[in-house]
Order: structure tokens, then C-alpha cells, then sequence
């Protein structure tokens, strides 16, 4: 089946994105999607514009032709005890925040899978993220049952890339697939998205949806599958998330974002 709901969406304020939150929007309008998430990059990558884009993102629509907009971002993991490259301001206002790895000034690409593990694991533990990102990449390796295990005792949902899958991360088809078997295993919450940089991608998830079909995931720990299971999640991460972030990793490199 075709999801109507993709919660991971970017948009050109990132330059290598190529549509506007309107034009995303208008197709998603056409396709008939419910909800799509706009979550552009966090600060941490080259590409990314000033951090103020993130913060005045709530100026957008919650609806637009009908398509609930929910304001995200995709943040960075930027450090082993779980630091994300957004600060007080940002992470406030959010509807639904993710995060994962991307190489990067402050945290790169490696093969040392325990310190990757610790990261998310560590993250998880904070509770700042609502869903972990395309977690296949075999660039940044982890322990995936660890990590599956960790997700379900913190309700934190794990992602199913299709971009990952359609060749943005080489390598990534095995690495998801056990992934989700972890997942399946230990009834964690999952989500199929896109990561759509060009507006006619949005919704489109077939190598994603392959997966989960494949292991026969259940239908209600997938966040897509309907609005009254995606809202229902976002509002137990309302509760679960803490009121503020206590570090202040990110500020080191961006000084102006100490201002929280």
C-alpha cells in the first residue's frame, strides 16, 4: 500500500533540495498525502543556512491545500553522549524532531561501531529525538540490536530510508533489513519515509515499504500507516521529551546560538 503520511521531507532552503514547502506541498495535495513533516538539516552540515531558517520555520502553515505541514528538523548527532546541533530555540518549537548520522566538522564518518552505538544509545537515553534516521548507512556502523532494544524501552521510533535504499547510502539494503528485524523483535514504533529532496519523491517508498512487507511488520507500530497512530506517538513524545536541553556542545562552534 501506498502511505499517506512521509516524515521526512526537505526543502530548498538546504541547496542540494530543489523544491519549495509549497511546491512540496502542492504534491503531496495532488498524490493525496495526509501529512508530511518539513525537516530540513540541522547547522552542523556545510549546506545548511543560518540556524535562524530552523527557528522561523513556525511561520508556515499548519495546513497547506489540505496537507497538515508538521515543523521538524533533521538534526545532527554531533557527539558520543548524545549532542544534537540544535539549541534551545529550535528544539522547543518543534512537532517532531529527528536525527542521525551525517559526516561532518563535529562528527565523522568512522568505523568504530561502538562509539556510534554510544551515541544513539546515549541519545535515546535523553530523550530529545522522536526518530532515529536512516541508521543503515554501514558509514556510520552500530549495534543494531542494541540500538532496536534501546528504542523500544525509550518509545523512540526507528526509520526505514528509501532514499538509503535507492542508492544515497550504498551498502544500506542489508544493514536495514536486520534493522528492522531487531525492531520487529523488540516491538519497536517504525516510520517509511522518503528523505525527499525533489518534491515528486515525497510518499514514494517502495524500496522501504519492500522491507517491512517482507518480515510482515505490524501495521499498528507503523507511525504512516494512519494519523491516529502517528498523532497518538507524537503525543506520548510531547511527554517523554524533557522541557530543555541541558548541553551546550553545539554553542562551542556556533556562539550566537548560546542565546536560548
Amino acid at each position: 500500500m501506498d502511505y499517506k503520511i512521509d516524515l521526512h521531507v526537505h526543502s530548498n532552503t538546504n541547496p542540494h533540495v530543489f523544491s519549495t514547502i509549497k511546491e512540496n506541498a502542492e504534491y503531496a495535495a495532488e498524490i493525496g498525502m495526509k501529512v508530511i513533516a518539513i525537516t530540513n538539516h540541522g547547522p552542523a552540515l556545510e549546506d545548511t543556512p543560518h540556524w535562524w531558517h530552523l527557528l522561523n520555520v513556525r511561520i508556515v502553515p499548519d495546513y497547506i491545500n489540505g496537507v497538515r505541514i508538521l515543523k521538524g528538523v533533521e538534526a545532527n548527532i554531533v557527539g558520543e553522549n548524545g549532542e544534537l546541533d540544535i539549541n534551545q530555540k529550535i528544539y522547543e518549537q518543534m512537532e517532531i524532531i529527528l536525527a542521525g548520522f551525517h559526516g561532518n566538522h563535529l562528527y565523522y564518518k568512522n568505523k568504530d561501531k561502538e562509539k556510534n552505538t554510544k551515541a544513539v544509545i546515549n541519545l535515546m537515553k535523553t530523550q530529545k529525538v522522536d526518530i532515529l534516521v536512516h541508521l543503515g548507512n554501514p558509514e556510520f556502523p552500530i549495534d543494531y540490536r542494541k540500538v532496536a532494544k534501546t528504542a523500544k524501552e525509550c518509545n523512540i521510533a526507528i526509520e526505514l530510508n528509501n532514499s538509503s535504499l535507492n542508492g544515497t547510502r550504498i551498502g544500506s539494503e542489508k544493514t536495514c533489513r536486520e534493522l528492522a528485524k531487531y525492531a520487529k523483535e523488540f516491538g519497536c514504533f517504525i516510520c517509511i519515509n522518503s528523505d525527499s529532496h525533489y518534491c515528486t519523491q515525497i510518499g514514494h517508498t517502495p524500496l522501504a515499504r519492500e522491507i517491512a512487507e517482507e518480515i510482515d511488520y505490524p501495521k499498528n507500530l507503523i507511525l504512516n500507516f494512519s494519523e491516529e497512530i502517528l498523532y497518538k506517538f507524537l503525543d506520548e513524545r510531547k511527554i517523554l521529551r524533557p522541557k530543555k536541553i541541558t548541553d551546550n556542545y553545539i554553542a562551542t562552534y556556533y556562539p550566537a546560538m548560546k542565546k536560548d
